[in-house]
């Protein structure tokens, strides 16, 4: 190869061939094809650069959008320079058309620039130090062009000795930095592309998770839709949707009444419950987009909850809460599921509370009828009537009678009549054979199939004991419930229902919350002939003297006697059931007998003064617990 001398240097001739420099572009664009890293490929570059032009080291830098360069690629330069230069970054405003860094200058002017002494160049006195250590005296920089002729960057050679660069050189150069700007433009494309890629994928994966969880979802809302089909009910429904959801159902109305839970046996309905009452925890909930994540009152883990309202039929508003142990919220496909099952309980809840209104309207009507002496002179058609609306006309039933106690929450007894119809007829609905329930006056009846006539208060719970407890929940505890006598078919319940209806008219709100007319034996009989008002009266006479005994002693006359009788008139008996000495219910005894004047041996005394204690013990006469005295 033949040279000629440039300033004490050798340079290539014009004239060289093809095959001098072609090797490199061919590994330029080997590497560029290859999609090889692109620090990799610039560096590439520049040593081609050094070995065609005879530099000492050289560098590709970037020019980046906020109008610094970096140091990409390159050859011969120490790696502190590199640090440095990358720490410290060369800014496009630091040089002009006619000073300031070459580098620079060739991005600025988009034409490549020579620098023969590059001390005695003006503004680089801060890379002064570091140039004097790399030994760098000429330079020679062509600018990176993009497609759009602005600048990429440029490419930088440097030599340690004083020199001329000739066209040929620069030619050279300038067609490296074509090479380089295509590597860069490519990689950019390239980066471009795969960004777009993963983009691309990872909403692919996230519409194909969402199409699988709307399908899921998709399928719970038609399998709800088959159990409202099947009439399983709210308790259905939230049975359900805890299995679905993983999670603590509850289904309630806006005033906080419960209407469904599921499953049973959750620790979290307690705290449901709670939040369900508290109307700024809810409204929180409800200003998160109806899902939340809480550790709730007394609880250390945290909570996740989701509350779907909708407006249901009537005046209130149907609300389905879910809520499970968890870091992570309900997500958006959960929360639109639980809208969709809110609404479709919504539309449940108002076909029950008009199928209610319905079943309301015909069993007070077969009611009526069976009570109708006129209507039972055909009482074929009325028990086929009955036949046909679900009922067991002839068998055996208990008569229950859910009566409202007046009180500050229930002032008048006949505007809770709905709501107890519609609790009791809900809670039955499932029941077979299928209960009577309607309203007659200012009370509900209901006929169970069946004997259920032993359910005093304290009993083990039954199902009329469940229905006892629904109404008062239903009533915020301002009802009772009267079981009446047997009766032995639907076409005899009169006499039940008078003896019932006579007990409902002496309850107060001090009465046990289940009066169980069987309990009281012969005397309730009494109940049939009697009104509540004379009854009461008779009570009050006959047990007056020994209620104002005690009123003013503080006595106990009144419970002994109570006790004596319910222990069988046995004076060890009720000794054992107040823990006191026999010698002092016998000396109480004598003076109950001396302060009414009635024989405790005579039949007829001992049955008056069962049928007062009788009145006074349905009424919930505190007078019977004892130990009263009058204030002052």
């Amino acid at each position: 190869m033949t040279e000629s001398p440039v300033r004490g240097r050798t340079a290539r001739r014009r004239d060289d061939p093809l095959s001098t420099w072609m090797p490199a572009v061919t590994d330029t664009l080997r590497a560029i094809n290859a999609e090889q890293d692109l620090p990799h490929v610039l560096t590439l570059i520049a040593r081609h650069a050094c070995e065609l032009l005879d530099l000492k080291q050289c560098a590709v830098y970037v020019l980046r959008s906020d109008a610094t360069f970096r140091l990409e690629g390159s050859h011969g330069l120490t790696p502190d320079y590199v640090a440095w230069a990358n720490l410290e970054p060369m800014r496009l405003s630091e040089s002009t058309a006619s000073s300031g860094p070459p580098t620079a200058r060739a991005a600025l002017t988009m034409n490549p620039v020579c620098v023969r002494n590059i001390f005695d160049e003006p503004g680089l006195d801060r890379w002064h130090t570091m140039m004097t250590r790399e030994g760098f005296h000429s330079v020679l920089a062509a600018p990176l062009r993009a497609a759009d002729q602005t600048a990429m960057g440029t490419i930088t050679g440097y030599t340690t000795e004083d020199r001329l660069f000739e066209a040929e050189q620069i030619r050279l150069m300038t067609l490296l930095s074509d090479h380089a700007a295509v590597a860069i433009a490519a990689a950019r494309r390239r980066d471009s592309e795969r960004a777009a890629i993963a983009e691309l994928s990872s909403a692919n994966e996230e519409l194909l998770a969402h199409q699988r969880r709307m399908a899921r979802l998709h399928v719970v809302q038609q399998e709800l839709t088959r159990l409202l089909l099947q009439d399983v009910g709210l308790a259905g429904i939230a049975e359900f949707l805890a299995g679905e959801l993983d999670a603590a159902i509850r289904i309630d109305t806006d005033d906080g009444t419960e209407l469904a839970t599921a499953p049973m046996d959750s620790p979290l309905h307690t705290w449901l419950e709670t939040v369900a009452h508290d109307e700024a925890g809810t409204a929180r909930v409800m200003e998160a987009g109806g899902s939340g994540r809480t550790r709730g009152s007394g609880r250390t883990d945290p909570v996740a909850v989701c509350l779907a309202p909708t407006t249901g039929a009537g005046l209130s508003r149907t609300r389905l809460w879910a809520a499970r142990t968890s870091r992570d919220r309900f997500d958006e496909d959960e929360r639109w599921a639980m809208q969709g099952c809110a609404l479709l309980i919504a539309l449940e809840r108002s076909r029950l509370e008009r199928q209610s209104e319905a079943e309301a309207r015909l069993t007070k009507d077969l009611l009526a009828d069976l009570l109708s002496p006129a209507a039972m002179v055909h009482s074929e058609s009325v028990m086929a009537r009955a036949t046909a609306l679900g009922y067991h006309p002839h068998g055996p039933h208990t008569l229950a009678l859910f009566v409202p106690v007046p009180d500050d929450s229930v002032p008048a007894p006949a505007a809770a009549i709905p709501e107890i119809t519609t609790t009791l007829l809900g809670l039955t609905r499932g029941m077979r054979p299928r209960p009577v329930v309607g309203s007659i006056g200012d009370s509900v009846v209901v006929l169970l199939p069946g004997d259920y006539t032993h359910c005093a208060e304290g009993s083990p719970p039954t199902a009329l004991g469940s229905l006892a407890g629904h109404a008062r929940e239903a009533t915020g505890g301002a009802v009772r419930c009267v079981v009446g006598p047997p009766v032995p078919s639907l076409a005899e319940i009169q006499p039940s229902l008078a003896v019932a209806s006579r007990a409902g008219s002496l309850l107060t709100t001090a009465s046990p919350e289940i009066v169980s007319m069987p309990d009281l034996g012969v005397y309730a009989l009494l109940l049939e002939s009697g009104s509540g008002e004379a009854l009461t009266r008779f009570a009050e006479a006959t047990l007056a003297p020994i209620a104002d005994s005690d009123l003013k002693r503080g006595g106990w006359l009144l419970p002994t006697l109570h006790t004596w009788l319910r222990a069988g008139m046995s004076t060890r008996g009720t000794a054992e059931r107040l823990f006191v000495h026999p010698n002092t219910v016998g000396y109480r005894l004598k003076r109950v007998a001396a302060a009414t004047g009635l024989d405790l041996s005579s039949p007829a005394d001992l049955m008056s003064l069962q049928l007062a204690l009788m009145v006074f013990e349905v009424r919930g006469d505190p007078r019977l617990r004892g130990g009263q005295r009058q204030a002052g």
